[in-house]
């Protein structure tokens, strides 16, 4: 049985980077794993694409220290989803497909430094059974997968990294996951188009410890085109990730007797909220709508700048 599963969740990845993806996996210098490719519903030829990456990877893969020399090439599972149900439930599909005793996922956009896997199972062999994620650091990189910057996970400024010890866990990129902590708490959430890997973090925390590598060993890539992050099956609705947003804010937001630490952050959240779903009514013109939403933002955090001249623009005609 291979130890790590990777997973990686494809939709239209012809033009979308998928096989930068996989030979950034196939690149990994821990060689114990499996490979299993979720397709959510493509229309583009996907399979017959990643069947001859694959294969021309595996056949005559780069030498170290860029590539392997495998004893025996991973094994590869390809499963086709017939309808698109989206990133969450690409990757359950793939986790209930999984041998490994880790899970890691990888978008098709993104990419791994080769160690990543091996350093991160090497941090799980130190710890104990009640660490259920090692996660790393990231690095940006641009269409050209040109490094642009890097950026710690150690910060309180995300929408879930108050409940996560202050970290941004990356669950969808950059970690790797115990199998049977990931199953304990019922995976993805499949309402979620975005923040799906948010609010797994904060369900892992709940029951379980994680541990950190205070180095950037993946690549996640920008926002890039007319369609966005290559990650989901074309572009993402605005009124989707709005929907999204407040699932989640409604999903997580503390009780009243929740430590004092998360209250500023969650008014923070729900007032960033409320101010741009009434940016996207203002876009459809439905000003009094829009006004509704920036009162309630406003109410939260009277000094936003942003949402005043929202608010101030509700009430010029355009």
């Amino acid at each position: 049985m291979p130890r790590v599963s990777v997973i990686i969740p494809t939709c239209n990845g012809v033009n979308r980077y998928v096989d930068q993806a996989l030979a950034s996996v196939l690149a990994q210098t821990f060689q114990d794993f499996e490979l299993i490719i979720v397709d959510d519903a493509s229309t583009d030829g996907t399979p017959e694409h990643v069947q001859a990456v694959i294969s021309k990877l595996i056949s005559s893969p780069p030498p170290p220290p860029h590539g392997p020399r495998w004893a025996d090439p991973p094994h590869v599972i390809y499963y086709r989803r017939e309808t698109n149900g989206g990133p969450s439930a690409a990757r359950n599909d793939g986790a209930k497909r999984a041998n490994g005793e880790f899970l890691a996922f990888l978008d098709q956009d993104d990419l791994w430094e080769p160690t990543f896997l091996e350093e991160a199972v090497k941090q799980f062999q130190t710890l104990d059974g009640n660490v259920a994620v090692v996660f790393t650091e990231r690095f940006y990189i641009n269409a050209k997968s040109e490094c642009q910057y890097v950026e710690a996970h150690t910060r309180f400024n995300t929408i879930s990294s108050p409940f996560n010890r202050g970290h941004d866990v990356p669950i969808t990129n950059g970690a790797l996951v115990r199998k049977t902590a990931f199953h304990a708490v019922h995976g993805f959430d499949e309402q979620f188009r975005i923040f799906e890997d948010c609010d797994l973090s904060i369900r892992l925390t709940e029951h379980y410890q994680n541990a950190h590598i205070p180095k950037p060993l993946y690549a996640y890539r920008r926002a890039y085109g007319s369609h966005g992050r290559a990650s989901a099956c074309g572009s993402i609705p605005s009124q989707i990730a709005l929907t999204s947003r407040r699932y989640f804010l409604e999903k997580h937001t503390p009780p009243e007797l929740m430590a004092e630490l998360l209250r500023p952050a969650w008014k923070r959240e729900w007032a960033a909220a409320y101010s741009d779903t009434g940016k996207y009514h203002l876009s459809q013109g439905q000003r009094k709508k829009a006004r509704e939403f920036l009162r309630q933002s406003l109410m939260l955090s009277p000094f936003s700048r942003r949402t005043w001249l929202r608010y101030l623009r509700s009430f010029v005609p355009f």
